[in-house]
């Protein structure tokens, strides 16, 4: 995922978090958007260390979601995505996969 599909951390992330215009909730993931001025979606992505240890099961999961993004990107509307990890996270990567399908299906064009 390159630069341009990415939230610069602070100015970002701080907007979306204090003000996001639709918030939807899985069981893993809490997935806030905002409108943005660019003509392309970006994302960010929030675990906390308290809730995932280990870096490497942080990254993998980060990844994961960038993979997941990347896909649909073409589909998505033109806002700023910030997936926030919650702390019961599932195990299984097929009810991850299906967690983040689902998220994005709420914001195709």
């Amino acid at each position: 995922m390159g630069l341009k599909h990415s939230i610069p951390s602070k100015e970002g992330f701080s907007e979306i978090f204090s003000s996001p215009e639709k918030k939807y909730s899985t069981d893993n993931f809490l997935l806030l958007c905002k409108d943005n001025c660019l003509e392309h979606p970006r994302l960010g992505v929030a675990i906390r260390k308290k809730d995932i240890k280990l870096a490497v099961n942080r990254n993998r999961l980060k990844r994961k979601i960038k993979g997941s993004f990347r896909l649909k990107v073409l589909e998505l509307q033109k806002k700023d995505y910030v997936v926030f990890v919650k702390r019961k996270l599932s195990d299984k990567d097929k009810e991850i996969n299906k967690d983040l399908d689902f998220l994005w299906s709420k914001f195709k064009k």
